[in-house]
């Protein structure tokens, strides 16, 4: 608008602006440790139906904050829920105990168990080795499992087991697709 500015500087100030997200999301998706650093983790704010005061506190979070989260989800009551928590992009995701939840299929024919989460223990090629301890395992047991099926860490992207010890299994390159094989294989 004024024309005594130089053109060059208007470009450059905008290619800056530009740039800056493009290369911070190219490097969050390179880089765990930048990811937690820009994005930070989830915050469990409900386990076992017992509310954790110092997460709250520590996302200035009010116990009204929370209520509001629940009732927005239709959970009413606190001791209903298994696991509540704060995600990075700021939404707010429970689970309910398993006597809480809607009625399935398999829940009429036989005894419910425990809900436990799965564990995400392979995130871009790396192990997680806390959560792969958590659930009681071993690395030597994920080496194993990734040897039956001809693969190394390095070209699965995500990695998941469940309580029962299922293994999935998410590929850079879904090679196991284009041989025939199924690569979410338990």
């Amino acid at each position: 608008m004024d024309l005594e500015l130089n053109a060059v500087n208007g470009v450059t100030s905008i290619l800056v602006w530009s740039l800056f997200p493009i290369i911070i999301s190219y490097v969050s998706l390179k880089s765990i440790v930048f990811r937690k650093v820009v994005e930070g983790t989830p915050t469990t704010f409900i386990k076992d139906g017992k509310i954790l005061e110092e997460n709250l506190k520590r996302e200035k979070y009010t116990i009204d904050e929370l209520m509001e989260q629940l009732r927005k989800k239709d959970v009413f009551y606190v001791n209903d829920v298994e696991f509540a928590t704060l995600e990075t992009n700021g939404e707010f995701s429970i689970l309910l105990k398993k006597e809480k939840q809607p009625v399935r299929w398999g829940d009429l024919f036989g005894a419910g168990q425990k809900v436990k989460l799965p564990q995400t223990i392979i995130i871009d090629g790396n192990f997680i080795k806390e959560a792969i301890y958590e659930m009681g395992y071993s690395l030597e047991w994920l080496k194993t499992q990734l040897q039956q099926r001809e693969s190394t860490v390095e070209e699965v992207f995500l990695g998941q087991v469940d309580h029962l010890g299922n293994l999935y299994l998410d590929y850079y390159k879904d090679r196991f697709i284009e041989k025939g094989k199924n690569n979410s294989e338990s």
